[in-house]
Protein backbone atom coordinates (compact mmCIF):
# COMPACT_ATOMS: atom_id res chain seq x y z
CA UNK A 1 0.00 0.00 0.00
CA UNK A 2 1.32 3.49 -0.86
CA UNK A 3 2.17 6.06 1.78
CA UNK A 4 -0.90 8.03 0.89
CA UNK A 5 -3.07 4.91 1.04
CA UNK A 6 -1.66 3.99 4.43
CA UNK A 7 -2.32 7.46 5.78
CA UNK A 8 -5.88 7.32 4.46
CA UNK A 9 -6.47 3.93 6.10
CA UNK A 10 -5.32 5.23 9.49
CA UNK A 11 -7.42 8.31 9.01
CA UNK A 12 -10.51 6.17 8.36
CA UNK A 13 -9.77 4.05 11.43
CA UNK A 14 -9.41 7.20 13.54
CA UNK A 15 -12.69 8.63 12.25
CA UNK A 16 -14.48 5.35 12.99
CA UNK A 17 -13.07 5.02 16.51
CA UNK A 18 -13.68 8.69 17.31
CA UNK A 19 -17.23 8.53 15.98
CA UNK A 20 -18.14 5.37 17.85
CA UNK A 21 -16.42 6.53 21.03
CA UNK A 22 -18.22 9.88 21.05
CA UNK A 23 -21.52 8.24 20.15
CA UNK A 24 -21.48 5.67 22.96
CA UNK A 25 -20.13 8.18 25.47
CA UNK A 26 -23.00 10.47 24.55
CA UNK A 27 -25.53 7.63 24.92
CA UNK A 28 -24.20 6.80 28.40
CA UNK A 29 -24.18 10.44 29.56
CA UNK A 30 -27.67 11.02 28.21
CA UNK A 31 -29.30 7.89 29.64
CA UNK A 32 -27.56 7.92 33.04
CA UNK A 33 -28.20 11.58 33.80
CA UNK A 34 -31.75 11.66 32.49
CA UNK A 35 -32.47 8.55 34.55
CA UNK A 36 -31.13 10.22 37.71
CA UNK A 37 -33.12 13.32 36.87
CA UNK A 38 -36.38 11.42 36.39
CA UNK A 39 -36.11 8.15 38.33
CA UNK A 40 -38.12 9.09 41.43
CA UNK A 41 -40.76 11.00 39.48
CA UNK A 42 -41.02 8.22 36.91
CA UNK A 43 -41.52 5.59 39.61
CA UNK A 44 -44.25 7.68 41.23
CA UNK A 45 -46.05 8.35 37.96
CA UNK A 46 -45.92 4.72 36.87
CA UNK A 47 -47.40 3.42 40.11
CA UNK A 48 -50.21 5.99 40.12
CA UNK A 49 -51.17 6.08 36.44
CA UNK A 50 -50.90 2.51 35.14
CA UNK A 51 -54.44 1.78 36.32
CA UNK A 52 -55.66 3.27 33.02
CA UNK A 53 -54.66 2.25 29.52
CA UNK A 54 -53.97 5.82 28.41
CA UNK A 55 -51.87 6.50 31.50
CA UNK A 56 -49.81 3.34 30.92
CA UNK A 57 -49.29 4.30 27.27
CA UNK A 58 -48.21 7.87 28.08
CA UNK A 59 -45.88 6.85 30.88
CA UNK A 60 -44.39 3.97 28.93
CA UNK A 61 -43.67 6.31 26.01
CA UNK A 62 -42.10 8.87 28.35
CA UNK A 63 -40.03 6.23 30.12
CA UNK A 64 -38.68 4.82 26.85
CA UNK A 65 -37.85 8.29 25.55
CA UNK A 66 -36.04 9.21 28.78
CA UNK A 67 -34.11 6.01 29.39
CA UNK A 68 -33.34 5.09 25.77
CA UNK A 69 -32.75 1.56 26.97
CA UNK A 70 -35.39 -1.14 27.12
CA UNK A 71 -33.12 -3.16 29.39
CA UNK A 72 -33.22 -0.32 31.92
CA UNK A 73 -36.97 0.16 31.47
CA UNK A 74 -37.77 -3.53 31.93
CA UNK A 75 -35.67 -3.74 35.09
CA UNK A 76 -37.34 -0.61 36.51
CA UNK A 77 -40.69 -2.34 35.99
CA UNK A 78 -39.32 -5.52 37.56
CA UNK A 79 -38.39 -3.57 40.68
CA UNK A 80 -41.92 -2.12 40.87
CA UNK A 81 -43.55 -5.52 40.38
CA UNK A 82 -41.28 -7.15 42.96
CA UNK A 83 -42.13 -4.37 45.42
CA UNK A 84 -45.81 -5.21 45.00
CA UNK A 85 -46.80 -1.75 43.77
CA UNK A 86 -47.46 -2.75 40.14
CA UNK A 87 -49.34 -5.75 38.79
CA UNK A 88 -47.38 -7.67 36.17
CA UNK A 89 -50.16 -7.48 33.55
CA UNK A 90 -50.48 -3.72 33.99
CA UNK A 91 -46.75 -3.51 33.19
CA UNK A 92 -47.27 -5.01 29.71
CA UNK A 93 -48.69 -1.90 27.98
CA UNK A 94 -45.95 0.16 29.64
CA UNK A 95 -43.37 -2.05 27.89
CA UNK A 96 -45.22 -1.76 24.56
CA UNK A 97 -45.16 2.03 24.55
CA UNK A 98 -41.69 2.28 26.07
CA UNK A 99 -40.41 0.55 22.94
CA UNK A 100 -42.24 3.17 20.90
CA UNK A 101 -40.80 5.95 23.08
CA UNK A 102 -37.27 4.71 22.40
CA UNK A 103 -37.74 5.80 18.78
CA UNK A 104 -37.75 9.51 19.77
CA UNK A 105 -33.95 9.75 19.83
CA UNK A 106 -33.71 7.75 16.59
CA UNK A 107 -36.00 10.21 14.76
CA UNK A 108 -34.17 13.21 16.23
CA UNK A 109 -30.87 11.73 15.03
CA UNK A 110 -32.09 12.11 11.43
CA UNK A 111 -31.74 15.88 11.80
CA UNK A 112 -28.09 16.86 12.32
CA UNK A 113 -27.32 20.56 11.94
CA UNK A 114 -23.53 20.47 12.39
CA UNK A 115 -23.06 24.05 13.64
CA UNK A 116 -25.76 23.60 16.27
CA UNK A 117 -24.13 20.36 17.44
CA UNK A 118 -20.71 22.03 17.78
CA UNK A 119 -22.25 24.93 19.68
CA UNK A 120 -24.11 22.53 22.01
CA UNK A 121 -20.92 20.59 22.79
CA UNK A 122 -19.01 23.82 23.40
CA UNK A 123 -21.58 25.46 25.70
CA UNK A 124 -22.40 22.33 27.70
CA UNK A 125 -18.70 21.45 27.97
CA UNK A 126 -17.97 24.85 29.55
CA UNK A 127 -20.97 24.51 31.89
CA UNK A 128 -19.91 20.97 32.75
CA UNK A 129 -16.44 22.22 33.77
CA UNK A 130 -17.91 24.82 36.11
CA UNK A 131 -21.04 23.06 37.45
CA UNK A 132 -19.77 22.14 40.93
CA UNK A 133 -21.72 24.85 42.70
CA UNK A 134 -25.01 24.10 40.96
CA UNK A 135 -27.82 21.88 42.35
CA UNK A 136 -27.56 18.17 41.56
CA UNK A 137 -30.60 18.29 39.23
CA UNK A 138 -29.00 21.11 37.21
CA UNK A 139 -25.74 19.16 36.96
CA UNK A 140 -27.63 16.11 35.67
CA UNK A 141 -29.39 18.24 33.05
CA UNK A 142 -26.10 19.81 31.85
CA UNK A 143 -24.45 16.40 31.55
CA UNK A 144 -27.46 14.99 29.71
CA UNK A 145 -27.27 17.84 27.17
CA UNK A 146 -23.53 17.27 26.81
CA UNK A 147 -24.37 13.64 26.08
CA UNK A 148 -26.74 14.75 23.32
CA UNK A 149 -24.02 16.91 21.79
CA UNK A 150 -21.38 14.15 21.91
CA UNK A 151 -23.83 11.63 20.50
CA UNK A 152 -24.57 13.72 17.42
CA UNK A 153 -20.93 14.80 17.06
CA UNK A 154 -19.98 11.12 16.92
CA UNK A 155 -22.55 10.62 14.18
CA UNK A 156 -21.00 13.40 12.10
CA UNK A 157 -17.64 11.61 12.31
CA UNK A 158 -19.26 8.38 11.15
CA UNK A 159 -20.99 10.25 8.34
CA UNK A 160 -17.68 11.82 7.26
CA UNK A 161 -16.25 8.31 7.17
CA UNK A 162 -18.45 7.65 4.16
CA UNK A 163 -16.51 10.16 2.07
CA UNK A 164 -13.24 8.49 3.04
CA UNK A 165 -14.64 5.08 2.14
CA UNK A 166 -15.63 6.44 -1.23
CA UNK A 167 -12.01 7.52 -1.86
CA UNK A 168 -10.80 3.90 -1.52
CA UNK A 169 -12.13 1.74 -4.38
CA UNK A 170 -11.14 -1.57 -2.75
CA UNK A 171 -12.78 -0.68 0.56
CA UNK A 172 -15.90 0.63 -1.13
CA UNK A 173 -16.14 -2.64 -3.06
CA UNK A 174 -15.80 -4.58 0.21
CA UNK A 175 -18.66 -2.67 1.85
CA UNK A 176 -20.78 -2.94 -1.27
CA UNK A 177 -20.20 -6.69 -1.44
CA UNK A 178 -21.25 -7.13 2.19
CA UNK A 179 -24.32 -5.02 1.58
CA UNK A 180 -25.55 -7.49 -1.03
CA UNK A 181 -26.35 -10.11 1.62
CA UNK A 182 -29.58 -9.65 3.57
CA UNK A 183 -28.61 -12.50 5.87
CA UNK A 184 -25.29 -10.85 6.69
CA UNK A 185 -27.05 -7.53 7.33
CA UNK A 186 -29.56 -9.20 9.68
CA UNK A 187 -26.86 -11.09 11.60
CA UNK A 188 -24.72 -7.96 11.87
CA UNK A 189 -27.60 -5.97 13.33
CA UNK A 190 -28.51 -8.78 15.73
CA UNK A 191 -24.93 -9.32 16.92
CA UNK A 192 -24.00 -5.68 17.47
CA UNK A 193 -27.29 -4.90 19.25
CA UNK A 194 -26.77 -7.92 21.49
CA UNK A 195 -23.33 -6.63 22.46
CA UNK A 196 -24.33 -3.00 23.08
CA UNK A 197 -27.80 -3.87 24.51
CA UNK A 198 -29.53 -1.27 22.36
CA UNK A 199 -31.40 -1.48 19.05
CA UNK A 200 -31.77 2.30 18.84
CA UNK A 201 -27.98 2.80 19.03
CA UNK A 202 -27.40 0.34 16.18
CA UNK A 203 -30.15 2.03 14.15
CA UNK A 204 -28.59 5.48 14.59
CA UNK A 205 -25.18 4.21 13.42
CA UNK A 206 -26.91 2.53 10.47
CA UNK A 207 -28.52 5.87 9.61
CA UNK A 208 -25.10 7.51 9.48
CA UNK A 209 -23.69 4.76 7.25
CA UNK A 210 -26.74 4.95 4.98
CA UNK A 211 -26.33 8.73 4.69
CA UNK A 212 -22.73 8.13 3.57
CA UNK A 213 -23.83 5.71 0.86
CA UNK A 214 -22.14 2.71 2.49
CA UNK A 215 -25.42 0.81 2.83
CA UNK A 216 -28.76 1.22 1.04
CA UNK A 217 -32.27 1.48 2.50
CA UNK A 218 -33.20 -2.16 1.91
CA UNK A 219 -30.21 -3.52 3.80
CA UNK A 220 -30.61 -0.83 6.46
CA UNK A 221 -34.12 -2.13 7.05
CA UNK A 222 -32.84 -5.67 7.60
CA UNK A 223 -30.12 -4.40 9.97
CA UNK A 224 -32.82 -2.61 12.01
CA UNK A 225 -34.91 -5.79 12.24
CA UNK A 226 -31.89 -7.81 13.32
CA UNK A 227 -30.97 -5.17 15.90
CA UNK A 228 -34.47 -5.29 17.41
CA UNK A 229 -34.20 -9.04 17.94
CA UNK A 230 -30.61 -8.76 19.19
CA UNK A 231 -31.58 -6.22 21.85
CA UNK A 232 -34.42 -8.50 22.97
CA UNK A 233 -31.94 -11.39 23.26
CA UNK A 234 -29.68 -9.19 25.41
CA UNK A 235 -32.59 -8.47 27.77
CA UNK A 236 -33.27 -12.20 27.99
CA UNK A 237 -29.64 -12.96 28.82
CA UNK A 238 -29.35 -10.18 31.40
CA UNK A 239 -32.43 -11.55 33.15
CA UNK A 240 -31.38 -15.20 32.98
CA UNK A 241 -31.13 -15.40 36.77
CA UNK A 242 -34.63 -14.04 37.39
CA UNK A 243 -37.65 -16.21 38.10
CA UNK A 244 -41.37 -15.69 38.59
CA UNK A 245 -42.88 -12.29 37.78
CA UNK A 246 -39.53 -10.78 36.77
CA UNK A 247 -39.02 -13.58 34.26
CA UNK A 248 -42.51 -12.97 32.86
CA UNK A 249 -41.66 -9.34 32.05
CA UNK A 250 -38.36 -10.32 30.42
CA UNK A 251 -40.06 -12.97 28.29
CA UNK A 252 -42.82 -10.51 27.42
CA UNK A 253 -40.29 -8.04 25.99
CA UNK A 254 -38.66 -10.81 23.96
CA UNK A 255 -42.04 -12.10 22.74
CA UNK A 256 -43.12 -8.59 21.76
CA UNK A 257 -40.03 -8.13 19.58
CA UNK A 258 -40.31 -11.61 18.09
CA UNK A 259 -43.97 -11.08 17.16
CA UNK A 260 -43.09 -7.83 15.41
CA UNK A 261 -40.46 -9.70 13.43
CA UNK A 262 -43.00 -12.32 12.32
CA UNK A 263 -44.89 -9.52 10.56
CA UNK A 264 -42.12 -7.24 9.33
CA UNK A 265 -39.54 -9.77 8.11
CA UNK A 266 -41.92 -11.63 5.73
CA UNK A 267 -43.06 -8.28 4.34
CA UNK A 268 -39.44 -7.32 3.71
CA UNK A 269 -38.73 -10.65 2.00
CA UNK A 270 -41.86 -10.22 -0.13
CA UNK A 271 -40.83 -6.70 -1.10
CA UNK A 272 -37.16 -7.36 -1.84
CA UNK A 273 -37.47 -10.92 -3.12
CA UNK A 274 -40.56 -10.57 -5.32
CA UNK A 275 -40.57 -6.85 -6.08
CA UNK A 276 -43.88 -6.11 -4.34
CA UNK A 277 -43.80 -2.42 -3.32
CA UNK A 278 -44.54 -2.26 0.43
CA UNK A 279 -42.96 -0.41 3.38
CA UNK A 280 -39.60 0.51 1.85
CA UNK A 281 -41.24 1.74 -1.33
CA UNK A 282 -43.71 3.87 0.62
CA UNK A 283 -41.02 5.37 2.86
CA UNK A 284 -38.72 6.18 -0.07
CA UNK A 285 -41.42 8.43 -1.49
CA UNK A 286 -41.29 10.60 1.63
CA UNK A 287 -39.02 13.66 1.78
CA UNK A 288 -36.20 13.99 4.29
CA UNK A 289 -33.39 11.78 3.06
CA UNK A 290 -32.30 8.23 3.79
CA UNK A 291 -31.39 8.87 7.43
CA UNK A 292 -34.99 9.86 8.21
CA UNK A 293 -36.24 6.92 6.17
CA UNK A 294 -34.22 4.48 8.31
CA UNK A 295 -35.56 6.18 11.45
CA UNK A 296 -39.12 5.75 10.19
CA UNK A 297 -38.47 2.06 9.58
CA UNK A 298 -37.40 1.71 13.21
CA UNK A 299 -40.55 3.55 14.29
CA UNK A 300 -42.73 1.35 12.04
CA UNK A 301 -41.23 -1.76 13.63
CA UNK A 302 -42.19 -0.59 17.14
CA UNK A 303 -45.75 0.12 15.97
CA UNK A 304 -45.93 -3.31 14.31
CA UNK A 305 -44.89 -5.02 17.56
CA UNK A 306 -47.79 -3.43 19.41
CA UNK A 307 -50.28 -4.14 16.62
CA UNK A 308 -49.41 -7.85 16.51
CA UNK A 309 -49.35 -8.22 20.30
CA UNK A 310 -52.68 -6.47 20.89
CA UNK A 311 -55.05 -9.29 19.82
CA UNK A 312 -52.76 -11.93 21.36
CA UNK A 313 -52.07 -10.21 24.66
CA UNK A 314 -54.26 -12.31 26.97
CA UNK A 315 -53.10 -15.55 25.41
CA UNK A 316 -49.44 -14.52 25.63
CA UNK A 317 -49.88 -13.41 29.26
CA UNK A 318 -51.41 -16.77 30.20
CA UNK A 319 -48.59 -18.67 28.51
CA UNK A 320 -45.99 -16.58 30.31
CA UNK A 321 -47.71 -17.24 33.65
CA UNK A 322 -47.52 -20.97 32.92
CA UNK A 323 -43.91 -20.82 31.78
CA UNK A 324 -42.71 -18.55 34.61
CA UNK A 325 -45.15 -19.01 37.52
CA UNK A 326 -44.91 -16.90 40.64
CA UNK A 327 -42.27 -18.01 43.09
CA UNK A 328 -43.26 -18.97 46.63
CA UNK A 329 -41.70 -15.74 47.90
CA UNK A 330 -43.75 -13.66 45.45
CA UNK A 331 -46.98 -15.37 46.50
CA UNK A 332 -46.23 -14.75 50.16
CA UNK A 333 -45.15 -11.16 49.51
CA UNK A 334 -48.26 -10.09 47.60
CA UNK A 335 -50.19 -7.26 49.25
CA UNK A 336 -53.73 -8.37 50.08
CA UNK A 337 -55.08 -5.13 51.54
CA UNK A 338 -52.96 -2.13 50.54
CA UNK A 339 -53.42 -0.82 47.02
CA UNK A 340 -52.31 2.26 45.03
CA UNK A 341 -54.52 5.21 45.95
CA UNK A 342 -55.48 3.93 49.41
CA UNK A 343 -53.61 6.87 50.95
CA UNK A 344 -56.43 9.16 49.77
CA UNK A 345 -58.38 8.04 52.88
CA UNK A 346 -55.79 8.07 55.70
CA UNK A 347 -58.10 6.49 58.28
CA UNK A 348 -58.88 3.46 56.12
CA UNK A 349 -55.30 3.29 54.84
CA UNK A 350 -53.92 2.91 58.37
CA UNK A 351 -56.32 0.03 59.04
CA UNK A 352 -55.10 -1.64 55.84
CA UNK A 353 -51.47 -1.23 56.97
CA UNK A 354 -52.41 -2.89 60.26
CA UNK A 355 -53.91 -5.83 58.39
CA UNK A 356 -50.73 -6.28 56.31
CA UNK A 357 -48.65 -6.16 59.50
CA UNK A 358 -50.97 -8.73 61.09
CA UNK A 359 -50.26 -11.07 58.18
CA UNK A 360 -46.52 -10.91 58.86
CA UNK A 361 -47.06 -11.47 62.59
CA UNK A 362 -49.05 -14.62 61.73
CA UNK A 363 -46.11 -15.86 59.64
CA UNK A 364 -43.35 -15.23 62.18
CA UNK A 365 -43.57 -18.64 63.99
CA UNK A 366 -43.08 -20.38 60.62
CA UNK A 367 -39.47 -19.15 60.56
CA UNK A 368 -38.69 -21.83 63.16
CA UNK A 369 -40.57 -24.73 61.52
CA UNK A 370 -37.45 -26.14 59.90
CA UNK A 371 -35.53 -26.38 63.19
CA UNK A 372 -38.31 -27.66 65.49
CA UNK A 373 -38.39 -31.41 66.11
CA UNK A 374 -42.19 -31.36 66.41
CA UNK A 375 -42.65 -30.11 62.84
CA UNK A 376 -42.33 -32.84 60.22
CA UNK A 377 -42.85 -30.63 57.18
CA UNK A 378 -42.35 -26.83 57.30
CA UNK A 379 -45.31 -24.79 56.10
CA UNK A 380 -43.03 -22.57 54.01
CA UNK A 381 -39.47 -22.70 52.79
CA UNK A 382 -37.58 -20.36 55.13
CA UNK A 383 -35.78 -18.42 52.38
CA UNK A 384 -39.04 -17.84 50.49
CA UNK A 385 -40.83 -16.94 53.73
CA UNK A 386 -38.17 -14.38 54.59
CA UNK A 387 -38.26 -12.81 51.12
CA UNK A 388 -42.05 -12.60 51.18
CA UNK A 389 -42.26 -11.10 54.68
CA UNK A 390 -39.51 -8.62 53.85
CA UNK A 391 -41.40 -7.55 50.73
CA UNK A 392 -44.58 -6.88 52.73
CA UNK A 393 -42.67 -4.91 55.37
CA UNK A 394 -40.87 -2.79 52.77
CA UNK A 395 -44.15 -2.08 50.96
CA UNK A 396 -45.76 -0.98 54.25
CA UNK A 397 -42.77 1.25 54.99
CA UNK A 398 -42.98 2.98 51.61
CA UNK A 399 -46.73 3.38 51.98
CA UNK A 400 -46.41 4.95 55.45
CA UNK A 401 -43.67 7.30 54.24
CA UNK A 402 -45.90 8.46 51.40
CA UNK A 403 -48.85 8.85 53.73
CA UNK A 404 -46.89 10.99 56.20
CA UNK A 405 -45.44 13.08 53.39
CA UNK A 406 -49.04 14.11 52.59
CA UNK A 407 -49.27 15.67 56.09
CA UNK A 408 -52.33 13.88 57.51
CA UNK A 409 -54.23 15.20 60.54
CA UNK A 410 -52.92 14.98 64.10
CA UNK A 411 -54.52 11.67 65.10
CA UNK A 412 -53.72 10.03 61.77
CA UNK A 413 -50.12 11.25 61.92
CA UNK A 414 -49.69 9.90 65.44
CA UNK A 415 -51.15 6.54 64.41
CA UNK A 416 -48.92 6.44 61.30
CA UNK A 417 -45.82 7.02 63.45
CA UNK A 418 -46.81 4.15 65.75
CA UNK A 419 -47.35 1.86 62.77
CA UNK A 420 -44.01 2.92 61.29
CA UNK A 421 -42.26 2.01 64.55
CA UNK A 422 -44.08 -1.34 64.57
CA UNK A 423 -42.99 -1.88 61.00
CA UNK A 424 -39.36 -1.31 61.89
CA UNK A 425 -39.69 -3.77 64.78
CA UNK A 426 -41.24 -6.34 62.43
CA UNK A 427 -38.33 -5.90 60.02
CA UNK A 428 -35.92 -6.49 62.92
CA UNK A 429 -37.86 -9.57 64.05
CA UNK A 430 -37.81 -11.05 60.55
CA UNK A 431 -34.09 -10.49 60.10
CA UNK A 432 -33.14 -11.83 63.54
CA UNK A 433 -35.46 -14.85 63.24
CA UNK A 434 -33.91 -15.70 59.90
CA UNK A 435 -30.41 -15.53 61.36
CA UNK A 436 -31.39 -17.57 64.41
CA UNK A 437 -32.96 -20.26 62.20
CA UNK A 438 -29.70 -20.49 60.25
CA UNK A 439 -27.68 -20.86 63.48
CA UNK A 440 -30.14 -23.44 64.82
CA UNK A 441 -29.86 -25.47 61.62
CA UNK A 442 -26.11 -25.75 62.17
CA UNK A 443 -26.47 -26.93 65.78
CA UNK A 444 -29.42 -29.32 65.46
CA UNK A 445 -27.13 -31.94 63.90
CA UNK A 446 -25.64 -32.28 67.40
CA UNK A 447 -28.83 -34.11 68.46
CA UNK A 448 -29.07 -34.81 72.21
CA UNK A 449 -25.71 -33.22 72.97
CA UNK A 450 -25.48 -30.18 75.21
CA UNK A 451 -25.35 -27.71 72.28
CA UNK A 452 -28.39 -29.35 70.65
CA UNK A 453 -30.39 -29.31 73.90
CA UNK A 454 -29.49 -25.66 74.54
CA UNK A 455 -30.47 -24.59 71.03
CA UNK A 456 -33.70 -26.56 71.18
CA UNK A 457 -34.57 -24.76 74.40
CA UNK A 458 -33.96 -21.34 72.82
CA UNK A 459 -36.05 -22.24 69.76
CA UNK A 460 -39.00 -23.62 71.75
CA UNK A 461 -38.99 -20.66 74.16
CA UNK A 462 -38.99 -18.24 71.27
CA UNK A 463 -41.79 -20.17 69.55
CA UNK A 464 -43.97 -19.80 72.66
CA UNK A 465 -43.31 -16.05 72.70
CA UNK A 466 -44.25 -15.74 69.02
CA UNK A 467 -47.51 -17.65 69.56
CA UNK A 468 -48.29 -15.36 72.51
CA UNK A 469 -47.67 -12.37 70.25
CA UNK A 470 -50.11 -13.83 67.72
CA UNK A 471 -52.81 -14.20 70.37
CA UNK A 472 -52.25 -10.65 71.66
CA UNK A 473 -52.36 -9.16 68.17
CA UNK A 474 -55.50 -11.08 67.20
CA UNK A 475 -57.47 -10.18 70.30
CA UNK A 476 -56.01 -6.85 71.38
CA UNK A 477 -56.98 -7.99 74.88
CA UNK A 478 -55.11 -6.03 77.62
CA UNK A 479 -54.61 -9.29 79.56
CA UNK A 480 -52.91 -10.95 76.58
CA UNK A 481 -50.70 -7.88 76.17
CA UNK A 482 -49.82 -8.01 79.88
CA UNK A 483 -48.85 -11.71 79.59
CA UNK A 484 -46.61 -10.94 76.62
CA UNK A 485 -44.93 -8.10 78.46
CA UNK A 486 -44.23 -10.36 81.46
CA UNK A 487 -42.85 -13.14 79.26
CA UNK A 488 -40.57 -10.71 77.45
CA UNK A 489 -39.10 -9.29 80.65
CA UNK A 490 -35.39 -8.75 81.18
CA UNK A 491 -33.41 -11.95 80.60
CA UNK A 492 -29.93 -10.46 80.60
CA UNK A 493 -28.78 -12.39 83.68
CA UNK A 494 -29.92 -15.72 82.25
CA UNK A 495 -28.25 -15.03 78.90
CA UNK A 496 -25.08 -13.88 80.66
CA UNK A 497 -24.87 -17.11 82.67
CA UNK A 498 -25.39 -19.21 79.51
CA UNK A 499 -22.66 -17.34 77.65
CA UNK A 500 -20.27 -17.65 80.63
CA UNK A 501 -20.82 -21.41 80.68
CA UNK A 502 -20.21 -21.64 76.93
CA UNK A 503 -16.98 -19.66 77.19
CA UNK A 504 -15.72 -21.82 80.06
CA UNK A 505 -16.39 -25.12 78.30
CA UNK A 506 -13.12 -26.83 77.39
CA UNK A 507 -14.62 -29.67 75.34
CA UNK A 508 -16.93 -27.76 73.01
CA UNK A 509 -15.86 -27.22 69.41
CA UNK A 510 -14.90 -23.59 68.67
CA UNK A 511 -17.28 -23.30 65.72
CA UNK A 512 -20.20 -24.67 67.76
CA UNK A 513 -19.38 -22.30 70.63
CA UNK A 514 -19.38 -19.26 68.30
CA UNK A 515 -22.69 -20.32 66.76
CA UNK A 516 -24.31 -20.73 70.19
CA UNK A 517 -22.99 -17.36 71.36
CA UNK A 518 -24.48 -15.78 68.25
CA UNK A 519 -27.79 -17.58 68.89
CA UNK A 520 -28.01 -16.37 72.49
CA UNK A 521 -27.40 -12.78 71.36
CA UNK A 522 -30.08 -13.11 68.71
CA UNK A 523 -32.50 -14.64 71.22
CA UNK A 524 -31.93 -11.72 73.60
CA UNK A 525 -32.48 -9.24 70.77
CA UNK A 526 -35.68 -11.01 69.66
CA UNK A 527 -37.11 -10.91 73.20
CA UNK A 528 -36.34 -7.18 73.37
CA UNK A 529 -37.99 -6.58 69.97
CA UNK A 530 -41.10 -8.52 71.04
CA UNK A 531 -41.35 -6.49 74.23
CA UNK A 532 -41.02 -3.22 72.29
CA UNK A 533 -43.76 -4.39 69.91
CA UNK A 534 -46.04 -5.25 72.84
CA UNK A 535 -45.47 -1.82 74.40
CA UNK A 536 -46.43 -0.10 71.12
CA UNK A 537 -49.74 -1.91 70.94
CA UNK A 538 -52.94 -0.41 72.30
CA UNK A 539 -56.14 -2.24 73.23
CA UNK A 540 -57.79 -0.49 70.29
CA UNK A 541 -55.01 -1.48 67.91
CA UNK A 542 -54.83 -4.62 65.82
CA UNK A 543 -58.02 -6.48 66.47
CA UNK A 544 -57.67 -9.03 63.73
CA UNK A 545 -61.16 -8.25 62.46
CA UNK A 546 -61.69 -9.00 58.76
CA UNK A 547 -61.31 -6.02 56.49
CA UNK A 548 -62.55 -5.87 52.92
CA UNK A 549 -59.61 -6.55 50.67
CA UNK A 550 -58.53 -3.80 48.32
CA UNK A 551 -57.86 -3.98 44.60
CA UNK A 552 -54.44 -5.48 45.25
CA UNK A 553 -56.12 -8.69 46.38
CA UNK A 554 -58.49 -8.98 43.48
Amino acid sequence: MSANGTATFYEMAAYLLAGLGLFFTGIRLLSDNLRRLADHRLHTLITSATSSGRGAAALGFAGGAIMQSMNAMVFVLISLVKAGVLDVRRAHPVINFANLGSSVLVVLAAFKPKLLILALVGVTGILFYSDRERPASTQDLIRALLGVGLLFLGLTFIKDLGALVGSQPWLKALFSGSAQSFLLAFVAGLGVAFLVHSASSVTIVTMALASSGVINLEHSMVVVYGAALGAAFSTWMLGAGHRGLARQLILYQFTLKALGLTLMLPLALLEFGFGVPLLAAAIERLPGGIALHVALIYLAYQVACDLVMHPLHHRVARQLELRAPQTAAEELGQLLYLYPGAEQDPGTALVLVEQEQLRTVELLPNYLDGVRAEVEQPTHDRASLHQGCTQITLACERFLEGLMAASPGGESLERALVLQNRNQLLAGLQESLNELAVDAGRIMVEGDSEPGILMDGLVESLHVLLLTLQDAVRSGDPDDLAVLQVLTGDRSELMHSIRSRLLSSATMDQGVRETLLSATSLFERLVWLLRRFALLMKPSGMQGEPVAEGPAAQ
